[in-house]
């Protein structure tokens, strides 16, 4: 009880700004070790800087930025001190995000080579920093060599999409053809047959029942996680099989874990420590069934609970607490040793500082919230500084705001931010113990030195207050 006692003064210290600067100065010891503890920042490559002046960022330009992340020394604090990087995608594709893969085994020759790719590796491993990669594995692009041959009928590639011949096949089937998802139509007509696009008809939905599809996306983690990878951030893990695009009378749940069980035995045996964080955008009930299958599910519904608790202001009976609580146990029944991975908002969400106003105050406090609870938290690049963001999905990946314009060589410039026009960069951040980025500094550092904050579990504190949240870890 000593130990959470002196935790909650600490946290009650930060959020009132009274430690100023002297977490950094207290030179606290990481304890984070490996890829599956600690705190990550989420990155778009091409957003975040650039070493050759073509405005797009690159893997080299990120390489050059990493001391920025973490130095690798626990003596300084100009640092964030993350301990692990999710890189969006960074393999070849034709459009500007990168999830229409054309290529999983090669790098994106807008964002460099390999060998820019193996330095950036090389260099993280020498700060304490693991990287984990985006895999798109629900689809790939048109344009990838395998949907082209699978365009004919008799070709083996066929059964790697999902493919309907003709209208009397999706009626023996129990498919409709004219089936609508978020607004687009889910079937694609061909002149040879209609394929499934859950996402964008761009991007045809892989067949992970085929055994040959299986192993193809399995050879291509093995070969990311031989250049030293820490593990991967799987995207749509919970649509792979989507009962809308299967036939029916088939689960697509007890499919989809069929399929993550195997992978993640895959993976592990050929990284025994290898960290896998499902994209499991659903309900708790449904989060928790992924845990049985992966390392952590990213705990949607966390952000959007914490940002209207700090728009009302007020605590209730610790509601914030006890509903992430509920979360908790609802994992932990379907496996005791989950890790949850709590975040604000991610690249297809509006960012937090736009939902907070950009009150800096509020946006210190669910930075604490979500950063000092369980698991390992990832932190969307910017939002250490208060970037805004909104839709069209564009306007929430713009460039990271090193400093004024013109005032640093590596900042991008691919697309216009609509949003940031008064938003205080980095450079001008780091000046004021008070500012945003200086905030998560402490609490980053907090985090990854406390083992009970690293390893805890989190419980509600009841303190009878309408005002006050707590929990203890």
């Amino acid at each position: 009880m000593k130990k959470r006692a002196a935790l909650l003064v600490c946290f009650i210290l930060l959020c009132l700004g009274g430690c100023g600067k002297s977490a950094g100065r207290l030179a606290l010891k990481r304890a984070a070790s490996g890829a599956r503890e600690g705190v990550y920042y989420s990155l778009f490559v091409r957003s975040f800087a650039d070493s050759d002046g073509d405005g797009i960022g690159d893997l080299a330009g990120l390489t050059q930025k990493l001391d920025y992340l973490n130095d690798g020394s626990d003596e300084t604090d100009d640092d964030l001190g993350i301990t692990g990087i999710w890189l969006l995608p960074i393999f070849p594709s034709p459009s500007y995000h990168g999830y229409d893969v054309t290529d999983y085994c090669a790098v994106n020759p807008e964002y460099g080579t390999m060998e820019d790719f193996e330095k950036l590796i090389a260099e993280a491993r020498k700060r304490g920093i693991s990287v984990i990669l985006d895999l798109p594995y629900n689809h790939s692009s048109t344009e990838h060599p395998w949907f082209i041959s699978s365009r004919n009928t008799a070709d083996e590639h066929r059964s790697w999409y999902y493919w309907l011949d003709s209208p009397a096949a999706a009626v023996e089937q129990g498919i409709s053809l004219e089936k609508q998802i978020w607004g687009h139509p889910l079937w694609n007509k061909t002149e040879t047959g209609y394929y499934a696009g859950l996402f964008d008809k761009a991007m045809p939905d892989l067949n992970l029942a085929e055994p040959a599809v299986r192993q193809a996306l399995k050879d291509a983690a093995e070969f990311w996680l031989k250049k030293g990878v820490a593990g991967f951030r799987l995207d749509a893990a919970a649509h792979v099989f989507n009962m809308n695009k299967i036939p029916a009378g088939r689960s697509g749940l007890a499919d989809s874990l069929d399929w993550w069980t195997d992978f993640s035995a895959f993976c592990k045996s050929v990284k025994p420590d290898v960290y896998l964080v499902g994209e499991v955008w659903d309900t708790a009930s449904t989060r928790a069934a992924y845990m049985q299958a992966l390392d952590s599910d990213f705990h949607f519904d966390m952000g959007t609970a914490i940002t209207e608790t700090l728009r009302s202001g007020k605590a209730g009976n610790n509601n914030l607490a006890k509903q992430i609580y509920a979360d908790y146990l609802m994992y932990r029944s379907a496996y005791p040793d989950y890790i949850d991975a709590p975040f604000l908002t991610n690249h297809d969400q509006n960012r937090i500082a736009g939902m907070l106003r950009g009150d800096p105050a509020r946006l210190k406090l669910a930075a604490s919230l979500y950063i000092l609870t369980e698991g390992i938290p990832f932190v969307y690049y910017g939002e250490e500084i208060g970037m805004m963001g909104g839709k069209p999905d564009e306007q929430l990946r713009t460039p990271f705001l090193w400093a004024k314009q013109g005032a640093d060589r590596l900042q991008t410039h691919w697309i216009e931010s609509k949003y940031n026009a008064k938003t205080t960069p980095l450079a001008d951040q780091i000046k004021d113990a008070a500012s945003v980025v200086s905030h998560y500094r402490q609490l980053i550092r907090l985090k990854t030195a406390v083992p009970a904050l690293l390893r805890g579990r989190m419980e509600p504190l009841d303190t009878g207050s309408g005002s006050l949240g707590s929990y203890t870890m």
